[in-house]
């Protein structure tokens, strides 16, 4: 049986607050009607690729993270060594001035503390989650992005599931310019495989804009052995060239369903 990607036009549901810079409104949006999709586009990291060995893979569930994934992206299929990587585009361009590091709390010199997996996360294919030798899972969750001299990247948003039926609530999501908080919220539910759509959407009306940003994803509040059980897939970002001042940007975040005890994967 497949499972398909989920539309990327968020769909609706009920009102909570979030903190933006700049006192714009970040929503959090709970059952039924459709929000307004945004125009804004740039490459999607889908994470469909893994590495075994020094050869590139398609995602096998457990598969390591590839460290070069996301970095220097110039078209849907770029050629690496040991294989091709894809990726997702939305109408903005590719991001060949920007690079990713994507890693947890739990990481080493030697491993990233991040692994990726398959179906089972919410209707989202293809997630890194926190991970780690002889873990299951890791509190906190990172993704920096940085741009080349000059530049900036800018962030429209990312998808987070919770693996299983139910749905769980997560400490806090927030995204940060060094020690400026650039967005934040507490409390975020993250959406199961039982909730319309299954997925949790965080999406940028205008990006988040700066040389380097920084997505924080706590995960605190859940159980050791059980923080794994939140992955996040589709990191959509852009970059703006040198010259080009971006606006300040809001926020929305999309989930369906009501925060429960979430049944576990393993």
């Amino acid at each position: 049986m497949s499972i398909e990607r989920p539309s990327r036009s968020p769909r609706v549901l009920a009102l909570a607050s979030a903190r933006s810079l700049g006192g714009g409104l970040a929503t959090l949006l709970l059952a039924g009607g459709l929000v307004a999709p945004s125009n804004a586009g740039a490459t999607i990291l889908t994470f469909d690729q893994t590495r075994r060995g020094a050869d590139v893979v398609p995602t096998e569930s457990g598969g390591s993270y590839p460290t070069d994934y996301g970095d220097g992206v110039i078209g849907p299929s770029m050629a690496v060594s040991g294989g091709v990587y894809t990726y997702g585009e939305a109408g903005e361009g590719f991001t060949p001035d920007v690079t990713i590091e994507i890693t947890s709390s739990l990481a080493t010199a030697t491993d990233a503390g991040v692994r990726l997996w398959g179906q089972g996360y919410g209707d989202l294919l293809n997630v890194v989650f926190t991970e780690g030798p002889g873990t299951a899972g890791a509190p906190l969750l990172f993704v920096r992005l940085v741009a080349s001299p000059g530049f900036e990247v800018d962030l429209y948003g990312f998808d987070l599931a919770y693996f299983g039926a139910a749905s769980t609530t997560i400490a806090g999501v927030s995204v940060l310019s060094g020690s400026t908080e650039l967005f934040g919220a507490t409390d975020v539910v993250v959406a199961g495989s039982a909730s319309t759509p299954g997925h949790t959407s965080v999406a940028f009306a205008t990006p988040l804009s700066a040389a380097e940003l920084l997505v924080r994803i706590d995960l605190s509040n859940i159980a050791p052995g059980s923080q794994d059980n939140v992955g996040l897939d589709n990191l959509r970002f852009g970059q703006t060239p040198p010259g080009v001042v971006p606006e300040p940007g809001t926020a929305v975040l999309v989930f369906a369903g009501l925060a429960v005890l979430a049944g576990r994967r393993r």
